[in-house]
């Protein structure tokens, strides 16, 4: 199989896999009937990805084997999470897999796993639209109001470079950095709901971390945002219900949290390159190393857990 598709097929089987076990503690508690509705779209969708995927690897001689199972989803029932909160959490995960899937699908080669991605986001995007018309439904959209003016005329100034410096942020600085305000909002109430349950003490640091590193992004990134005058929604940690019992298995937990990292780094990573003003640049800069020492915290973790769900390697390297 050509590298390309084994390497986004593998990972496409893998996420999938997590994602339904999750999905099934959602399915299970949510309360709204809009909500149950969608939730079963993303759920049937991510299980004919899981399917398809699996087959595509078999057929080219890779038996992936699912790393995750109901024995993974502890106590279904506990609802740990708000319907508000599984809102806003199903409209990250699956706006942020669209955008994976579509990165994938431009360097894809095979017509036939081509045609499966082009299928995927197809079906994606009718959801991301289904979870935009229920966020607005319920009155949760977030309405970012932006007063602005037109970019300063420097054929005058003496010092045109310099001046780009001295000013507010643009309106594509602040867009670019939407994606990663709500992937920390999200981040903190995950890793706040998951480090009250978690049995293990290691693990439970590991989203004790997660919390304290979210909240200080979504501190930051919102500072930013009221410098330049643009409102923005915080808070979504409250949703967060006390339960009696861990709906996941701390493995589950902790590879989510893993999952959704390389997601925050890479909106950050975005908004980086959307910039042009050196000192917004640096402050972005200092919150993606932050999120690679939280990254490199956890991957140790899943490796002496016995955690990590490695990929297929190479089966030569320099360094052998």
């Amino acid at each position: 199989m050509n590298l390309t598709e084994l390497g986004f097929l593998w990972y496409l089987h893998s996420s999938s896999n997590m994602v339904n076990i999750f999905l099934g503690n959602l399915i299970e508690t949510a309360e709204d009937p809009d909500l149950v509705e969608v939730l079963n779209e993303i759920k049937t969708l991510s299980t004919f990805q899981e399917k398809e995927a699996s087959k595509f690897l078999a057929d080219n001689g890779l038996n992936a084997t699912p790393f995750f199972s109901e024995n993974d989803l502890h106590s279904p029932s506990e609802k740990i999470f708000s319907d508000q909160l599984m809102i806003e959490i199903i409209k990250h995960i699956t706006s942020n897999g669209m955008g994976v899937l579509s990165f994938q699908y431009t360097d894809l080669i095979v017509p036939e796993v081509k045609n499966f991605y082009k299928e995927i986001l197809n079906r994606l995007m009718q959801i991301d639209i289904s979870i935009l018309n229920l966020l607005e439904q319920k009155g949760l959209l977030q309405n970012k109001s932006f007063s602005y003016q037109q970019a300063e005329d420097r054929e005058s100034r003496l010092f045109k470079v310099a001046s780009t410096q001295q000013r507010p942020l643009n309106a594509v600085e602040l867009a670019s950095m939407f994606g990663s305000v709500q992937c920390n909002n999200v981040g903190l109430a995950l890793c706040t709901a998951f480090s009250d349950v978690a049995k293990d003490g290691d693990t439970k640091s590991f989203f004790e971390d997660g919390t304290n590193l979210a909240y200080h992004h979504v501190d930051v990134l919102s500072e930013i945002y009221r410098e330049n005058g643009v409102p923005t929604t915080t808070g979504l940690e409250a949703h967060v219900n006390k339960v009696n019992k861990s709906p996941f298995s701390d493995k589950l937990m902790a590879n989510l949290i893993m999952f959704l990292n390389p997601i925050g780094i890479g909106n950050l990573q975005t908004a980086v390159v959307s910039s042009y003003k050196k000192s917004h640049v640096k402050r972005l800069k200092e919150l993606i190393h932050q999120v690679e020492s939280y990254s490199e915290q956890g991957f140790k973790l899943l490796v002496r857990k016995d955690w990590l769900n490695e990929p297929p390697v190479a089966n030569r390297s320099i360094d052998s």
